[in-house]
Order: C-alpha cells, then sequence, then structure tokens
C-alpha cells in the first residue's frame, strides 16, 4: 500500500495545473482507496477560485473484501465536498480495470486524472485474458503492472493527468519494450521522481528494486527543447529535500526503437560525442549458452579425459576469474555432440547477467585472457561474454572493456538506466563507448586484477586525456 506522504507528493503534482470545473479521477487498482482520497484532498485544498466545482470519482478493485472500506472511504469523502460546497459523485466497481470497456475501448476521457500503484505480478501471454486484450503493451514476458500503465495512458486526454507509482524495470530492456511505446504514443511524460532506496518507499513490502512515480498527460505536440523535470529522494522522509533537475528530453528518452528512459545523475552528459558502441569495434555480445538443466549428460562434477572448463557465474569476480572454486559442476565434456554451447578459449570479456544488489558496481566482469586448458571452453547460461565474431580480441583490448564497463562513468550510466540489478546484452550494445585507441590505452594500463580504485583512476586519467586531445586537433 502506498504511504500517505508519497500518496500526497503524488496527488499534489497530479492536480497542480487542474483547472476544468468538474475534476474526474480514476483508480485503477484502489486497494485501500489512499490514492484517491489523496486527490481529492489535494483539490479541495485548493484556492478557492481554482476548485473544481463537481469531483466524479470512478474506482475498480478486484478484492471483495475491500469494496465495503472502499464505499464508505467515498461517503467521508462526499461530505468533505458537501461542506465546501462541491459535488461529490463516485462509483466502486468490483471487476477487473483491464477487463473493462472503458479499457477496451481505449477512448480518451476529457478531464481524466489517473492515479495509481498497480499490483505487480507475470503474466502469462499465450494464457491470460488481460495480456492477450492488451497484446499491443505485450512483449516477451508481460507484467501485469505495465499493461496498467499502458491502458490507462491510451485513455488519458490532451487536457487530463496520469500518475504511476511502479517498479523502475519498465523504464528499460526488452519486456517493456511495446508499454513503453505505448506510453509514448499516448502520453507527454513531464516528470519523474526516483526513490533510490529499495527499502523506504513503501512501509510495509520491501520492493527489491528502486521504485519511480511517473506523472504525463495526454500525448500533445512537444516543443523543441522541452524539458522532463526529474527528482530523487531516499524514501519518504527526504521528499521535501529532492533536489531537481529539468533535463532535455532526449537525454531521459532514447530516440529510438527501444525507447528507454534514464534517470541521469548529472546535468552534463559524460558520453555526450561517443558515437561508437561495442558494435563499430565488430564486437559482439551473446548469453553464455550452456543451460545446465539440458546439458546434464555434457556437465560433469570433476576433470575427465574430453573435459574442458566449465565457468559459472561463480567463478566471476570484479576484474578477475576464479577457477576452480570447488563448489560447481567446474567441467564439460568437449565431444561433436556439446561442439554447439561452447566457445573459443580465447580473449574476450566474461560478466555476471546478474549481481546482488549490496554489490558496489551493477557491472562485474573480468578480462579472460584464454588462460584456462583446452581449445573451447564453456560459458553457462547466467553470463555474458563479449568477444570479436569472426576475429580475435587482443589482450589489451579485454583488459581496457573489462576495467571501462566496471568504471563509476559506467555504473552511473546503468544505475540511471534501470532500477534492476540485471545488465541485459540490449543495455550492452547500446552503451556509448569510447574510441577503441582509448579502451586500449585503458588495457595497457589497469593490468591484471586491477581494484576498482585503479579501474576508476585509470578511465578517468585516460578519458580526460582523450578530451584534451580532441580540444588540441579541434584548435588546430
Amino acid at each position: 500500500m502506498t504511504p500517505p506522504t508519497i500518496a500526497c507528493f503524488m496527488a499534489q503534482r497530479l492536480v497542480a495545473d487542474v483547472a476544468h470545473p468538474t475534476a474526474k479521477i480514476l483508480e485503477p487498482a484502489a486497494g485501500g482507496g489512499i490514492l484517491a482520497a489523496a486527490v481529492v484532498e489535494a483539490l479541495l485544498l485548493k484556492p478557492v477560485e481554482s476548485r473544481p466545482k463537481r469531483i466524479e470519482l470512478l474506482m475498480y478493485e478486484l478484492e471483495p473484501r475491500l469494496i465495503e472500506r472502499l464505499i464508505s472511504l467515498c461517503e467521508d469523502m462526499r461530505l468533505a465536498c458537501v461542506a465546501l460546497g462541491i459535488e461529490f459523485d463516485y462509483l466502486v466497481k468490483h471487476e477487473d480495470f483491464l477487463l473493462s470497456d472503458l479499457a477496451l475501448q481505449a477512448q480518451p476521457q476529457q478531464g481524466l486524472l489517473t492515479i495509481a500503484n498497480p499490483p505487480f505480478l507475470k503474466l502469462n501471454k499465450s494464457t491470460d485474458q488481460r495480456a492477450k486484450l492488451h497484446s499491443y503493451a505485450v512483449h516477451g514476458q508481460p507484467n501485469i503492472y505495465s499493461l496498467f500503465m499502458a491502458a490507462t495512458a491510451r485513455i488519458t486526454p490532451a487536457d487530463g493527468g496520469w500518475c504511476f507509482i511502479t517498479p523502475r524495470s519498465w523504464m528499460a530492456g526488452e519486456y517493456f519494450k511495446a508499454a513503453r511505446r505505448t506510453l509514448l504514443q499516448h502520453l507527454t511524460i513531464d516528470r519523474l521522481h526516483s526513490f533510490e532506496s529499495r527499502t523506504e518507499g513503501f512501509e510495509e513490502d520491501s520492493v527489491l528494486q528502486e521504485t519511480v512515480i511517473t506523472w504525463g498527460s495526454g500525448r500533445a505536440v512537444i516543443d523543441a527543447g522541452a524539458n522532463i523535470l526529474v527528482t530523487r529522494s531516499q524514501g519518504a522522509n527526504d521528499l521535501a529535500n529532492a533536489g531537481i533537475q529539468a533535463l532535455p528530453i532526449e537525454r531521459v528518452v532514447t530516440d529510438d526503437e527501444h525507447a528507454m528512459f534514464s534517470l541521469p545523475a548529472y546535468d552534463i552528459d559524460p558520453f555526450e560525442g561517443w558515437t561508437a558502441t561495442l558494435g563499430t569495434y565488430g564486437l559482439t555480445v551473446s548469453t553464455g549458452p550452456v543451460v545446465a538443466f539440458r546439458a546434464k549428460e555434457f556437465v560433469k562434477e570433476s576433470q575427465s579425459v574430453g573435459t574442458v572448463p566449465l565457468l559459472w557465474l561463480q567463478h566471476v569476480r570484479q576484474q578477475k576469474i576464479l577457477w576452480p572454486v570447488q563448489k560447481k559442476r567446474e567441467h564439460i565434456l568437449a565431444t561433436n555432440a556439446s561442439e554447439w554451447m561452447l566457445v573459443p578459449n580465447a580473449p574476450m570479456v566474461v560478466m555476471r547477467r546478474f549481481s546482488p544488489k549490496e554489490d558496489e558496481r551493477r557491472v562485474t566482469c573480468a578480462a579472460y585472457l584464454g588462460q584456462l586448458p583446452g581449445a573451447v571452453i564453456g560459458l553457462e547460461n547466467h553470463l555474458n561474454y563479449i568477444y570479436r565474431k569472426g576475429g580475435t580480441m587482443s589482450p589489451v583490448e579485454a583488459r581496457g572493456i573489462a576495467a571501462f564497463l566496471t568504471s563509476s562513468i559506467v555504473d552511473e550510466h546503468f544505475r540511471a538506466l534501470a532500477g534492476s540489478t540485471q545488465i541485459n546484452a540490449t543495455e550492452l550494445r547500446k552503451l556509448p563507448m569510447p574510441p577503441l585507441a582509448i579502451l586500449v590505452r585503458i588495457g595497457e594500463q589497469v593490468g591484471d586484477s586491477p581494484s576498482l580504485t585503479t579501474v576508476d583512476r585509470i578511465v578517468a586519467a585516460a578519458l580526460v586525456l582523450a578530451d584534451e586531445e580532441q580540444a588540441q586537433a579541434g584548435g588546430q
């Protein structure tokens, strides 16, 4: 449930520009009704000349035990409105909003204000009726909260408002790509607030990733140079002290098919001017092809004739590969039957696809220089690896790229991009990269198994030197 402080924070911004004589409020996943109550309260606290003359409230809720309480809450709101000479009409619907005529007809409702803290759960897109009916917002395995966001976006008019509090996972990644495109098709996002703590956003439940509040209005023509306001706090207690950034829309939303959102920490883009990606340098990002439960006949507990090393997530430490560790099935048979799941034993960058949330950096990776025995090795499916397809990555390239990816500058980029600890291959492929010569320079200096302090010092110095060299070249 949404804490009252956060509910009021959401509502006050939602109604700030409301000037309609009739205010229409929708809470599509009402729960206890606290968000709707916060909106009504915020409307009643506006100056007399700005208050609506009539408020219409519509709430949807599936839990039968909450219906009577919602009706009682609505009666309390009605009495408060009547005391100020404001008409109040309400309707509490005991049904699933995503299956409602309102959601499915997708007709914008004049002046509609939507506010929501939707449920978080994954749906089976093949069998769940809600996923089928809202297939326009489904890509991969959908989470129900993104369907609430997309469905309400379609009914938000240019003179209305829209506000959701959700996990940050919708802002990046393939699974939410269709939902993001739907939001941007129907909404103008004008403000975002990020809760940096994983535990302080909600009072009763621990959310496993950072939470974000998003405000928007119905899609309108966006002025050139328009900004999105971004604020941050640890939780509810420091909301009043949240600083404000005004960031150009192109800094927050990528202008491509993925339409990923980020919350950059700095007003100046540290990657500005970098147009290269890993692909520019002929490098490919792939996921480890060994899926252990499907390769049981090949994965072995101990070394024997015909086996080669198998690297798991536990073998990849920050800037070093430790094998064996005597805790995993660390060997895999190299035969004609298993050849397709093995990779050449050559220099590459190996990284964890998942990192514990308490890790200092989002990316945990290391330069692998081909030091283990065998012509090929195995990489388990919880690893990503970067290699030069059809060619060979040099050891200094591997060291330089691994150091750059674990540097604080890249860490801040990925923290801005997503609230989860998973760094997926799409995000790696899209990451802006400095010139290859700079990466090689970094690789020549970091050595084997550098500390993060060493990595940051060398990467920062190399980037500063690159800027100075570029400036000198431009002045000549």
